[in-house]
């Protein structure tokens, strides 16, 4: 994004944005009642110097000490005010508003709540000694310890208290809620959002993690996202990823000399980077993540000021592109199966048949996945039971790789691996799992063992998971990540809550943190991409009519479609509809992997 760009702030579902938001004041004694105002003396700022792309221009709040003979909603408004303001770290203004017991019992740092704005209002009280001030508001969502945001899907009310007394004539808090209460206008002025990337199992690529990053001026915005990056994944994330940085290492500054950007890290990051394999998956994740920050710069890293030891390390723009969480190259191919060939879509060569794969004979198979390999795999769902795999190569047999009469369609994952989950009768599932014909393996997965599984998708990462599932309260969408140590299914949450009359008919993976998902709802169908590392709507749905399937690929404009007839269809960005590529009688178009 550009450097100069305001991520937009976490959407809420529509419901929250017609709620209003109030704020009560109850005095002790029988005071009348009134809104919080928001406040806080607000300019423009920009960085040190307007060519260094680690510079990023943002709006200021600066804290105001609490007003003489101010009254309790004066003081409980120049607290949530002198609390948003990130050009005081520590919160020391914000301290001030607090009697001597609250500033060593409040602790900002516990976790953030975003709510939405309210409305201005006066005030009034009487000559009392102890107020109680009520916060109410709708939570939009909530930022956890690590950054990591996580959206209120409930739309639930925020209700916090304030006591205050008063402290030689002035009131003061004498009890505040934990954590910091941002309306949705400071979170978006106090916060930027960032992918971090660690490595994949082994290595194999990277991971994309979104989290929010808190400006401190005094350090700057590079030394921010590089001292967040060596803390490591959030709890999401945990345990299906991997950091080649140590718990040694540290940053001690970053900037721009000439065109290169230096990371300045302490001794720590030598023992990080001496092997190899692990230089190359620091490297690749320290361009990455500074990415949107460098631009086309390269990156230097330096020790305590000075060359690598053993000489210059350097890291050019594109050396790690091979890295890309989303594995597949621009363009990628897609394919479907007719009448047991396996046909590439490819209008201008009028679809045509791919050599290689195995003869079906009298076999009905559906629903395709293509490996990610070359040349790919092909595994296919058959109507009267198991998953089957044949190569496309000469010669190439199918072979029964997973049993079961009640499979999901096949998954791929980037290793080679193929998925499905087997439905063992009501609200009971077992997530399956092979690498070759000889053996299946169960794969744990506590939160889904209890439930009725429809479909599951691993990311083209092979990281993350994406499920559609009903626990008998209707069906929903849920996002989990693979903890390939242990085997296991983890970390699963909610991403598309369950409602009344709706059905989820089919999800598919677009990119590394991008799932659509297609859902029939009385009277509409419609197509919706969500941002799995937000758990937010990405982008606005699209009109799904006659759509019973769909896959997509990497570039947003890639994605196809299939209709109950057999039909194929294309999404046009430009025209903003569905332009048909083949009328009927073709299978489920997939791309690879996703």
């Amino acid at each position: 994004m550009p450097t100069s760009a305001v991520p937009r702030a976490p959407r809420v579902p529509s419901k929250a944005a017609l709620r209003a938001l109030a704020a009560v004041v109850v005095i002790l004694a029988g005071a009348a009642c009134s809104t919080v105002p928001t406040g806080g003396a607000i300019f423009a700022a920009g960085g040190e110097s307007e060519g260094d792309p680690l510079s990023q221009p943002y709006v200021r709040i600066l804290a105001a000490l609490p007003k003489p003979k101010g009254t309790p909603l004066e003081i409980v408004n120049g607290f949530l005010a002198a609390a948003a303001s990130f050009d005081d770290p520590l919160r020391s203004v914000a301290r001030q508003y607090l009697t001597g017991e609250a500033r060593r019992t409040w602790s900002p740092f516990d976790s953030v709540t975003i709510y939405d704005d309210r409305k201005p209002g006066g005030d009034s009280t009487g000559d009392v000694q102890t107020a109680q001030v009520e916060l109410k508001a709708i939570t939009q969502g909530t930022l956890d310890g690590d950054g990591h945001y996580v959206p209120n899907a409930s739309s639930s009310e925020l209700s916090k208290d304030f006591t205050l007394v008063k402290v030689d004539g002035q009131w003061r808090i004498s009890a505040a809620p934990p954590g910091l209460l941002l309306s949705s206008d400071d979170f978006k002025r106090a916060y930027r959002s960032f992918d971090l990337y660690f490595a994949a199992h082994q290595s194999a690529g990277l991971v994309a993690d979104r989290v929010w990053v808190p400006i401190n001026p005094s350090e700057g915005l590079g030394k921010s996202l590089v001292g967040r990056l060596l803390v490591g994944p959030t709890a999401p994330l945990r345990g299906a990823v991997e950091s080649a940085f140590g718990q040694d290492d540290d940053v001690n500054d970053v900037f721009v000399e000439g065109d290169t950007v230096v990371v300045d890290f302490t001794y720590g990051i030598v023992d990080s980077a001496r092997a190899t394999t692990n230089r190359e998956a620091l490297s690749a994740q320290l361009r990455w993540t500074l990415k949107p920050l460098t631009e086309s710069r390269r990156i230097e890293v330096r020790v305590n000021g000075e060359q690598f030891p053993g000489g210059p390390f350097f890291i050019e723009p594109h050396d790690y592109d091979r890295f890309d969480p989303d594995v597949l190259t621009s363009s990628p191919s897609a394919y479907y199966l007719q009448q047991g060939k396996l046909h590439l879509v490819d209008q201008e060569r009028k679809n045509p048949v791919m050599p290689g794969i195995g003869p079906v004979q009298a076999r009905q198979f559906t629903h395709l996945a293509v490996s990610g390999e070359q040349p790919p795999k092909v595994a296919a769902l058959e109507k009267q039971g198991g998953v089957w795999v044949s190569g496309l190569t000469p010669g190439s047999q199918w072979q029964r790789w997973l049993e079961g009469a009640k499979l999901t369609p096949p998954s791929w994952d980037r290793y080679g691996d193929l998925w499905t989950v087997s439905r063992q009768g009501p609200r009971k599932s077992e997530v399956l799992r092979a690498h070759d014909p000889s053996r299946q393996f169960p794969v744990s997965a506590p939160g889904l063992e209890s439930t009725d599984v429809k479909a599951f998708r691993v990311a083209r990462d092979g990281s993350r998971v994406a499920v559609i599932s009903d626990d008998g309260h209707g069906q929903r969408v849920m996002v989990g990540s693979i903890n390939r140590s242990s085997w296991a299914i983890q970390n699963l949450r909610t991403l598309v809550p369950a409602e009344k009359s709706q059905e989820i008919t089919d999800i598919a993976w677009r990119d590394a943190s991008t799932l659509l998902v297609l859902t029939n709802t009385k009277p509409d169908r419609v197509l919706t991409p969500w941002s799995v590392t937000e758990g937010v709507r990405d982008e606005e749905p699209k009109a799904a009519t006659r759509i019973e399937s769909i896959s997509a690929a990497p570039d947003p404009s890639e994605v196809l479609a299939g209709t109950a007839d057999g039909g194929v269809l294309v999404w046009s960005r430009q025209k903003r509809t569905w332009i048909t590529l083949i009328e009927r009688g073709a299978g489920i178009p997939v791309y690879p992997l996703g």
